[in-house]
C-alpha cells in the first residue's frame, strides 16, 4: 500500500471518528453486525434514466465497490450523504467539481480533487485513494453516483 493512501485512509478515519462523538456508549453506537457488514440497500434510478451504457447491474456492482473496496463512504458517507469537513453528498444537484454527467464523474473519480479545488481542503485522491480500481470498476461506481441523483 501507498504511504499517501494509508497517509488518507487514517486522516479520514480519524475524521470520521471525531464526527460521531453524539455522547452515545459504546453499545448505542455500534451497529448489529448485519448492518455493518451490507450497508442499507439504496435505490437506485430506473434502468431508462441511466446514461447509455450503463446497466442495473453495473450500479449494483458500484454500490457494493462504493462501500467496499472503492472506499467512497469514508468521505461520502453511507449511500453518498456526504461527510462535513471531508466529500459533499453526491445525491444532490449541486455538482462543485464537474457537469455532473455520467463521463464527467468517470473523469473526476480517475482524477481525483487536488487540496486547492477542493472546498472542504480535503483531497480526493485519483480513484479516492483505492489504486487497485480498474477502469470497469470506476465506470460502475460512477454509474451508482450518477443513480443517487434525486435518490
Amino acid at each position: 500500500m501507498s504511504a499517501r493512501f494509508l497517509a488518507v485512509s487514517a486522516v479520514a478515519a480519524l475524521t470520521l471518528m471525531a464526527c460521531g462523538g453524539g455522547g452515545e456508549t459504546a453499545e448505542e453506537a455500534a451497529p448489529p453486525a448485519e448492518a455493518a457488514a451490507s450497508p442499507a440497500p439504496q435505490a437506485t434510478a430506473p434502468a431508462a434514466q441511466l446514461p447509455d451504457g450503463v446497466t442495473p447491474a453495473m450500479v449494483e456492482e458500484g454500490r457494493t465497490l462504493f462501500h467496499g473496496a472503492g472506499i467512497c463512504f469514508t468521505c461520502h458517507g453511507q449511500n453518498g450523504v456526504g461527510a462535513q469537513g471531508l466529500g459533499p453528498a453526491l445525491g444532490d444537484a449541486e455538482w462543485l467539481h464537474s457537469d455532473g454527467s455520467y463521463d464527467a464523474i468517470v473523469n473526476q473519480i480517475n482524477t481525483g480533487v487536488p487540496a486547492a479545488q477542493s472546498k472542504s481542503g480535503t483531497i480526493m485522491p485519483p480513484k479516492g485513494g483505492a489504486v487497485a480500481l480498474t477502469d470497469a470498476q470506476v465506470r460502475a461506481i460512477a454509474g451508482y453516483v450518477y443513480s443517487l441523483r434525486g435518490a
